[in-house]
């Protein structure tokens, strides 16, 4: 790997995270290429405390972490929610609960009803594949816990069955196989199902060699390093993207960058500039760049590159509702370890969820179109449930998680300077859909510890509020998961799209987004698996580019 900072290189990386780290290794197997990535925060790939997947309670908040604050939320109470997001190479895959969970068949071919006939299941599952590697404890240990797991060894990611692996979780796991067995919800073997709903082994991004995180700086990150054509710089602030434009093109030429050291340069990109700086760093250096919206970026005195106001719109996150649970004292839940210990894939009742659809999603244009459609499909959940236990084993909590929420959120910048936070609305509940959904969907979770095989763990569960008690409770407690996505959309420009098919950024010749911002729909789980197959496919699209010389889409 190159110790200097280049003055120029062939393609540029914006973001030394997630997706970025994919991008450079992929594109750097060309050994005639040069790859250079500009990470704002630290290289802590070495470091055992934050490679420690235990330990990742103390990264958000912390300097590793960007501490992204919403503004005040109308349908939260006017509270202001956090969002951490990773400053460190690796990004958010380093600070994270290193929880995996692939996107759902019919949430992924949703981004071709957007639009996009180019992705789909069919075209993004080999990259989920190839993004990882999936370790099953032995066939042995599987009969214990009286579930069957399936794996496969085809990437770089590791990704093991931690909970599965140790025998104390067995009875618990068994109870909760039983409980949601008992209400019509079969076992799911696969990583990679078909039918969505149903209970699933807690499945996490862990080595299982050494037990240690398997993000992207210690895999992607780590392969690149060792290649010369590759450039890592840590502590580069990227400022803004440099343009080229006359009357027919524009072509990013490179960036402005600070360094730790405080220098401003410019580096030159000589094919492409790859913007990977993850959902809300994307969006806002494409409008301090002069891509957005002309009236905001007027009114800052930003000069208008590309006018396209969909830049920073289409913002989707979870919000979660969380039930704590007291357990019993049984010899079971004796030395238990915390943490996450299975999953659960739920969906409401057909009928309630066709009469919840057709009474807030009438419209017959996207996206309230495709989210009905993915509702209506009986194999899809509405939901997912996180059994998680709390230091001591006293007490459980029960985390439900809406799939698809509908409402739509915003992020734009608020000056000119490159190191204030952008202006952050998620705008959460403000699609009626969401907390009628989450509301029934919270009321049904109190059912769980009353289930009949779970009842010897759990005490005997408080009635549940009603319907109306439990909207106000979401509105004074709903949390929000740290799923952000969408904000530089891959759709249509007519439609709010920011990116093309080929993740090129309309109206640029050769500037391309690579992270969570593209996702046109969120998936059903946490984003991290769909970062790394859309990265993967990107480095193809890209690679296929370069090998025909085609610029433009």
């Amino acid at each position: 790997m190159g110790s200097t900072t280049p003055s120029s290189t062939h393609y540029l990386i914006i973001g030394g995270g997630t997706a970025g780290l994919v991008i450079a290794n992929r594109l750097s197997e060309d050994p005639d290429v040069n790859v250079l990535v500009l990470e704002a925060g630290p290289d802590r790939s070495s470091d055992p405390e934050i490679q420690n997947p235990d330990a990742w309670h103390a990264l958000p908040g912390s300097e590793l972490d960007w501490n992204f604050k919403f503004e005040p939320q109308i349908g939260l109470n006017n509270r202001e929610p956090e969002h951490p997001a990773g400053k460190v190479l690796g990004g958010s895959s380093v600070i994270n609960g290193s929880v995996y969970v692939p996107p759902s068949p019919a949430g992924i071919d949703a981004w071709a009803e957007l639009g996009n006939t180019k992705w789909n299941w069919e075209t993004l599952e080999p990259y989920l594949r190839k993004s990882v590697s999936v370790t099953t404890p032995e066939e042995e240990i599987c009969r214990a816990a009286g579930v069957e797991v399936h794996g496969f060894q085809d990437g770089p990611i590791q990704v093991t069955y931690p909970v599965l692996a140790e025998e104390k979780n067995h009875s618990l796991l068994r109870a909760w196989e039983e409980g949601f067995k008992s209400k019509g919800y079969e076992f799911t073997s696969d990583i990679l199902p078909t039918r969505m709903v149903g209970t699933r082994a807690y499945v996490a991004t862990v080595d299982p060699r050494s037990g240690l995180r398997s993000g992207a700086d210690g895999r992607y990150g780590a392969e690149a390093a060792k290649r010369e054509n590759v450039t890592v710089v840590t502590g580069a602030m990227v400022r803004r993207i440099l343009f080229e434009k006359d009357s027919e093109s524009v072509v990013a030429t490179g960036v402005e960058v600070a360094l730790s050291d405080g220098v401003v340069m410019t580096i030159g990109a000589t094919k492409e500039v790859i913007l990977a700086a993850g959902a809300f760093h994307t969006p806002q250096l494409l409008e301090l760049s002069g891509i957005g919206d002309k009236e905001l970026l007027s009114s800052l005195g930003i000069e208008v590159v590309v006018e396209n106001p969909g830049v920073g719109r289409n913002f989707q996150n979870h919000l979660m509702g969380v039930l704590p649970c007291p357990l019993n004292k049984v010899p079971e839940l004796e030395g238990l370890a915390p943490g996450i210990k299975a999953l659960a894939f739920v969906r409401l009742d057909g009928e309630e969820l066709a009469d919840l659809a057709a009474r807030f999603l009438p419209d017959d244009q996207v996206p309230d179109k495709v989210i009905r459609g993915i509702l209506e499909k009986p194999n899809e959940a509405s939901a997912f449930i996180l059994l998680g236990m709390m230091p001591g084993a006293s007490v459980a909590v029960l985390v439900m998680i809406p799939c698809f929420p509908a409402s739509r959120g915003n992020i734009h910048v608020a000056s000119t300077d490159p190191y204030a936070q952008p202006k952050i609305d998620a705008c959460c509940f403000s699609h009626a859909l969401d907390v009628e959904l989450m509301a029934r969907h919270l009321q049904k979770l109190h059912e769980v510890p009353a289930l009949p095989a779970l009842q010897h763990f759990f005490q005997p569960p408080a009635a549940a509020p009603d319907l109306e008690a439990i909207k106000a409770l979401l509105h004074e407690s709903a949390q929000t998961a740290h799923h952000a996505c969408g904000t530089a959309a891959m759709l249509p420009r007519e439609t709010g799209g920011v990116v093309d098919q080929e993740l090129k950024v309309y109206g640029t010749e050769n500037l391309r987004v690579v992270d969570a911002s593209v996702f046109p729909l969120l998936p059903h789980g946490n984003p991290v698996a769909t970062v790394y197959a859309v990265a993967e496919r990107a480095a193809d699209i890209i690679k296929g580019d370069a090998d025909t010389g085609n610029t433009t889409v």
